[in-house]
């Protein structure tokens, strides 16, 4: 009697699991699709990248008429050999729009490749400078042209701190210089940098100014999205069940073969697959990427790097490849949020009818159990 007592006590509790699981193995499988654990990530990343100049001039018109007239190629690169403009300006050159004050420019820092249609959020121009003496307060400004030197931004104007050689930043990555700049504008056909060279002691013309170094930096978002039809008519920063497919679509690529590089939510944000080798040819570079591929990768905030194929191969971490973009040649950078639901490790209806069927595997052998006990 006591074993067909346990037996009925035990045999109920397991058919109400057994119907509770099913419940819920049934109610996941419904809502499971409609769970989003993750706040959809913003989209689109800016990339900061430097340029050096290639090329430069003398303003003939102002100052003394020839600028850095010492090896003014040595701004080119950051080398040790510097541009020099002796004994720098004639007459008043007291202010930056005077025409007592030195200029020249520099240009050709071939931008060509950043996407055309990026959105330029900010211009950062770096001037590596020295000064024979900082009395009567020297200075160097700074001014940009976006039509080949017919139009200026505003002055910015530092003033010279250090005999020694020292970096002084101009702009920054979210300073346009109070103009909406265009990718086009950043050609070498338009695009300009003017360095001009004064002091406070009006006339005395006596100060000897050396730029080592004057690099621009441009921070822009390039226009790659991701989608979530091979159409590319549908844009979504979310990705969950059905959505499981991405679709990544770039415009206003230069042609030629690029990588792109597909990293998880996870802490470390792992590169978790690379499409390699997508050939541009009409400016559109695609790429696409099944979240069901690898079922260990992490839900979370994703992101899409793109870069040239000839470019140094993306590191596995995500914080290492976008700390170096100039290392890495990144092109391109968006976000977007993967579900869980989107990439399925074990989901909640096989697990329901694995202990469901566990469930009534242990009824049954207890039932058996029951009968051969009443036989014997």
């Amino acid at each position: 009697m006591n074993w067909q007592r346990c037996y009925r006590v035990v045999s109920a509790q397991l058919v109400r699991v057994f119907i509770v699981i099913l419940v819920v193995a049934w109610l996941g499988g419904l809502l499971l699709p409609f769970y989003q654990g993750y706040v959809s990530a913003a989209g689109g990343v800016s990339i900061t990248r430097a340029f050096e100049p290639t090329a430069q001039a003398a303003e003939t018109g102002a100052g003394d008429t020839d600028g850095f007239e010492g090896t003014p190629t040595g701004a080119f690169a950051d080398s040790g050999t510097v541009a020099t403009d002796t004994n720098s300006g004639l007459g008043d050159n007291t202010d930056p729009t005077f025409a007592g004050a030195d200029k020249h420019r520099y240009y050709n820092y071939g931008m060509g490749n950043i996407p055309s249609g990026s959105t330029i959020a900010g211009i950062t121009v770096r001037a590596d400078i020295a000064v024979d003496s900082v009395g009567h307060s020297p200075w160097t400004a700074i001014q940009l042209s976006w039509d080949g030197g017919t139009s200026w931004t505003t002055v910015q104007q530092l003033a010279l701190s250090d005999t020694a050689e020292t970096t002084y930043t101009y702009g920054g990555p979210a300073d346009n210089w109070g103009h909406a700049w265009s990718t086009s504008e950043l050609s070498d056909t338009f695009f300009r940098v003017r360095v001009i060279n004064g002091d406070g002691h009006g006339s005395q013309n006596a100060r000897d100014f050396s730029l080592d170094y004057i690099p621009v930096s441009i921070t822009f978002t390039a226009p790659w999205e991701s989608y979530s039809d091979s159409g590319h008519s549908t844009q979504t920063d979310d990705f969950f069940d059905s959505t499981d497919h991405v679709y990544m679509e770039g415009t206003g690529f230069p042609n030629g073969d690029y990588d792109v590089g597909y990293y998880d939510g996870g802490d470390s944000l792992i590169l978790v697959a690379l499409d390699e080798n997508i050939t541009v040819s009409t400016g559109t570079l695609n790429s696409e990427y099944l979240l069901t591929n690898d079922q260990t990768a992490t839900p979370g905030t994703w992101h899409a790097l793109a870069q040239p194929a000839s470019a140094t191969p993306l590191d596995s971490s995500y914080a290492t490849a976008v700390a170096d973009p100039d290392g890495y040649e990144l092109l391109a950078n968006d976000s977007f949020t993967v579900q869980p639901s989107a990439i399925p490790e074990f989901s909640t209806v096989m697990a329901g009818i694995m202990v469901a069927g566990l469930c009534f595997g242990i009824y049954y052998w207890m039932r058996k159990r029951k009968l051969a006990y009443v036989k014997a």
